[in-house]
């Protein structure tokens, strides 16, 4: 092999160029192609982005869920639209062995967008109600989530990039409220002071989108653009959220 310096110098950059390097099994030579570096980079966390964490979907129950990997309950789930998810597994260690407990604590009540590492138009954009430790892996949370944006499903074996996301109506100036619904109760009347009639989405304290009627007046009927009126068909408590 000649000298390293007396090759020429690659000024045109591409994906399928290689490099030669060591196997870590075995020790033997082989040639890698950027592509194929970056994207072990991306689905490790190497790229070392502040506000966001990456998560290996998975869906087959056999081994076990793992660890770096976002899940559903019952894991399945290929093919499910990302405006239908409204609750998800995801491991407190990301992708590379990262530990990110404290870090997905910061995104309750926050705007997230779940988007598919190796493109992008496939994500979710939604309102974060809820980060709970599953009660019996207790390596993992539960998360609770209002959807308002998205496009496409979700893939088999796909990593997914967690990040903050900024909602549009929020980035304007728009107003936003959350109401917590403490006590069991077919009719919330609630105080929200945003100044508009404002779209509500309801969850009940088991994190299921739940309809109502929605009236724009206070406690005494009369029309409001501080106070909602919202009633169910039976009583139960959970969260509003107003936008």
């Amino acid at each position: 092999m000649a000298r390293i310096s007396t090759y020429i110098i690659d000024t045109a950059v591409s994906l399928l160029d290689k490099l030669i390097g060591t196997d870590e099994n075995g020790l033997g030579t082989k040639n890698f192609t950027v592509e194929s570096l970056a994207d072990v980079f991306g689905e490790n966390n190497k790229t070392n982005v502040a506000d966001q964490a990456i998560f290996k979907f998975q869906d087959i129950a056999s081994t076990g869920r793992k660890t770096g990997s976002i899940s559903f309950e019952s894991f399945g789930g290929v093919g499910t639209t990302f405006n239908s998810i409204t609750t998800f597994m995801v491991s407190k260690t990301a992708g590379g062995n990262k530990d990110v407990a404290n870090f997905l604590q910061l995104f309750i009540n926050k705007n997230i967008i779940l988007a598919e590492l190796d493109n992008v138009n496939n994500f979710g954009a939604y309102k974060v109600s809820g980060i709970i430790q599953h009660p019996t892996e207790t390596n993992f949370y539960n998360v609770t989530v209002v959807s308002y944006n998205s496009n496409g499903v979700i893939k088999k074996d796909k990593s997914y990039i967690f990040s903050e996301f900024t909602n549009p109506a929020d980035d304007s100036g728009d107003l936003h409220f959350t109401y917590d619904q403490v006590s069991a109760s077919s009719v919330w009347n609630i105080q929200h002071d945003l100044g508009k009639n404002p779209a509500v989405s309801v969850v009940d304290s088991g994190h299921n989108t739940v309809l109502g009627q929605i009236k724009y007046v206070d406690a005494n009927g009369v029309a409001s653009t501080n106070h909602v009126q919202i009633t169910f068909t039976a009583s139960f408590s959970g969260k509003a959220f107003l936008n």
